[in-house]
């Protein structure tokens, strides 16, 4: 499987400064760094936005969902008026988005919806193309169920469009299995369009955007959780830990109750500390702004854990081919093979933990050979632990995600070893019925989010 490391874009919205000494700055400021790109819409009247980085602009489909005929304000959203906002506020190379209306059952009147969709995409392809902007028309795929996005996003490829949106996911975003099945199939059917996802972009989403070769995702929940919950998150090992900030007296800014969330180190946090700004405490527009920074902060440091390279060692069994043969195709055993078919799923590369041969590619042709760890002294497995170690730092890049499929006596001695890596056993203190049926279970995902050793 190819993989494409995805595009996270931070979304601008109606609230964006913070105020230090009278003097307000953009609270892409206050970040560690910035992310591949950054997403607004025209709902919001923007100014300014952050230079340097690709802009995709939105029509703003969700702030006119309940609305028959869409307007903002009281400006009917057509082709044209969008293409104008865009010409005003975009530069070439931004990704201008289609007008579209989301297909909401509860609104009723989907028919209508599909027949806007359709005439408002193939409106502004033309009026794109005869418009020499250097923008890129981008339109928004939508669909009941995944059979109509595919055919719909295959019909605006005929049309014309390269850059595909994928909407109406976020609202549902509890639903991964099913929306990450929306999306593969979209991508499998459309291999070559930028495919750009609305809405999703928590840590296990992100891998399994980088997984699918999803070009660019955007999302805004770490905004909604600073404001409206009060969350403070902080990041371990790819997940996301929520803490409640602390209620201050609006009079004096002092916490009223005991801060409980961590010191952090982050830009927002160090950059306000220092002008008595907490954002683990909850109140001024500084606080909260301040916190929506630290949040992303700590979204794109789950990214970047998340986006490392994972590699699956699956070990070797007793069951081979009688000749010889790649490695990925001499073992012959039911779990052996479930095991590549999940290594295939949901690692970026996968290994064979071989009592013979050490680490071995799949792709390596090698003899059938009757040798296995259960049976060697202890002494042996030290000496193939210490063996195959060296292969591993030789294969695979230091800060990898390392997940083992293998039994105690392949892992015991291994593990310990691997301390520049992370590892996790996902499969540990299962029985082979047991890991037969996690391997089962896990394979019908398209992406993995195991338990760290």
């Amino acid at each position: 499987m190819d993989y494409q490391l995805s595009s996270y874009c931070g979304v601008i919205g109606n609230r964006d400064h913070i105020k230090i000494q009278g003097e307000k700055r953009p609270y892409w400021e206050f970040l560690d760094e910035q992310p591949g790109g950054w997403l607004t819409s025209l709902v919001y009247s923007r100014e300014d936005v952050p230079k340097g980085k690709r802009m995709i602009w939105d029509c703003g489909a969700w702030s006119y969902k309940a609305q028959e005929i869409p307007h903002i304000g009281r400006q009917p959203v057509t082709p044209r008026w969008t293409l104008e906002q865009y010409q005003e506020r975009a530069v070439p190379g931004d990704f201008i988005i289609a007008p579209d209306h989301m297909l909401i059952e509860s609104f009723g009147h989907l028919d209508y919806r599909r027949q806007f969709n359709r005439a408002s995409a193939d409106e502004f392809w033309r009026r794109c193309e005869i418009t020499d902007t250097g923008l890129v028309p981008m339109a928004t795929a939508h669909g009941i169920s995944i059979d109509e996005r595919v055919q719909y996003a295959e019909w605006l490829h005929e049309i014309g469009y390269r850059s595909i949106a994928l909407g109406g996911l976020a609202g549902r975003s509890s639903a991964k299995r099913s929306n990450i099945e929306i999306v593969q199939t979209v991508r499998e059917a459309l291999p070559d369009v930028w495919l750009h996802v609305l809405g999703l972009s928590s840590p296990d989403y992100a891998r399994a955007w980088y997984q699918l070769g999803v070009n660019s995702f955007d999302g805004a929940s770490h905004f909604k959780q600073a404001f409206t919950a009060g969350t403070f998150y902080t990041e371990f090992q790819g997940t996301l830990i929520k803490h409640k900030a602390a209620r201050t007296n609006r009079e004096t800014g002092e916490p009223i109750e005991d801060i409980t969330a961590p010191m952090c180190d982050c830009t927002a946090c160090s950059k306000l500390r220092d002008e008595g700004i907490d954002t683990r405490t909850y109140g001024s527009n500084e606080n909260n702004m301040g916190r929506a920074a630290h949040n992303q902060n700590m979204l794109m440091r789950a990214h970047r854990w998340y986006m490392r390279p994972w590699w699956v060692l699956v070990s070797c069994v007793g069951e081979k081919l009688p000749r010889a043969a790649p490695a990925g195709e001499l073992y012959q055993s039911a779990w052996f093979k479930k095991a590549k078919t999940y290594a295939g799923q949901a690692g970026d590369h996968w290994a064979i933990l071989s009592a013979k041969c050490g680490l071995v590619i799949p792709e390596q042709v090698i003899d059938p050979y009757d040798k296995t760890l259960n049976s060697m002294p202890q002494i042996e497995r030290e000496q193939w632990a210490r063996w195959t170690y060296r292969h591993i730092r030789d294969t695979i890049p230091d800060e990898a995600h390392i997940i083992i499929l293998a039994g105690k006596k392949y892992r015991e001695h291994l593990i310990p070893l691997l301390k520049s890596y992370t590892v996790s056993v996902p499969m540990r203190g299962l029985g082979i019925g047991q890991q037969l049926r996690w391997l089962d279970d896990n394979i019908k995902t398209a992406y993995v989010q195991p338990q760290l050793f």
